[in-house]
């Protein structure tokens, strides 16, 4: 059932998703791909994500999500390396083909049970490994500031479209039956929009080298999530939200002198 809360928490997604990745593509476009992959993945969603949680089922329930966030993010970052493998394919071969992946692998990891560390160290497996792929056998290469399509008018259409894929996977993960549910909490909409706009706004080149960032830079994600686990029960919603998202932009920033020495 469609609630005001289910509703609202899917218009906030829509807003936040869209003004967020519309502003992270045109930083991309202007900086180079390595600094607009450290934007783009700085938390987002996830912070409406864990709000509405801790509001319906309270804090302590919003903080043990995060022990299962690693594995919904190494589900995305294999996500972000099909992506990539396939682009030069096209756009809707790359995104069928990477839909194809997560939906698999979604499904697996719903199915099976694993303890917070076990959930860690997959990620840190996945993500150190699909790195090294992108990197040593894709071999993409980082892509400086591209050619800047700015108006208003390209800036809205991103903003609905990226809101709409954000809004849609939060509204299913809302409506879902629960195994369905924790297949669509996790969905990476916000890497599926980025990429798509980058594509078609820049090219292939600048698209594939920001999703090879986005797999590094998805750690914002884990450090957000694990602090707020902490923080929410300790300090409330509104302060510990604040403090996490300081966290994972100091996290973030620690991954600038590295993105610079990746070719």
């Amino acid at each position: 059932m469609l609630t005001p809360l289910i509703l609202s928490r899917t218009l906030l997604s829509f807003l936040i998703a869209g003004v967020w990745i519309s502003f992270a593509t045109l930083a991309g476009e202007k900086f180079g791909s390595r600094l607009g992959g450290l934007i783009t993945n700085l938390p987002s969603n996830i912070v409406v994500s864990l709000l509405f949680i801790a509001l319906t089922k309270g804090t302590s329930f919003a903080a043990e999500t995060a022990s299962s966030v690693p594995l919904g993010m190494a589900i995305s970052v294999s996500f972000v390396v099909v992506f990539s493998a396939f682009l030069p394919l096209g756009i809707f071969p790359s995104i069928v083909g990477s839909l194809t992946v997560w939906f698999v692998l979604g499904y697996l990891g719903s199915s099976i049970r694993i303890g917070p560390m076990e959930s860690l160290l997959i990620y840190l497996g996945v993500c150190i490994g699909g790195f090294l792929v992108m990197e040593c056998i894709l071999k993409i290469p980082s892509v400086p500031k591209g050619k800047i399509h700015y108006n208003l008018r390209n800036q809205v259409l991103r903003a609905l479209f990226a809101g709409s894929v954000v809004a849609g996977a939060v509204l299913i993960a809302q409506v879902s039956p629960p195994q369905v549910t924790g297949i669509a909490a996790s969905f990476p909409a916000v890497m599926l929009s980025t990429l798509t706009i980058l594509y078609l706004s820049q090219g292939m080149e600048f698209s594939r080298a920001t999703a090879k960032i986005l797999v590094l830079s998805s750690s914002n994600i884990i450090v957000y999530v694990y602090v707020t686990a902490y923080l929410y029960p300790r300090v409330g919603l509104v302060l510990g939200t604040f403090l996490a998202f300081l966290a994972a932009i100091g996290w973030s920033a620690l991954f600038i002198p590295i993105s610079r020495k990746i070719k």
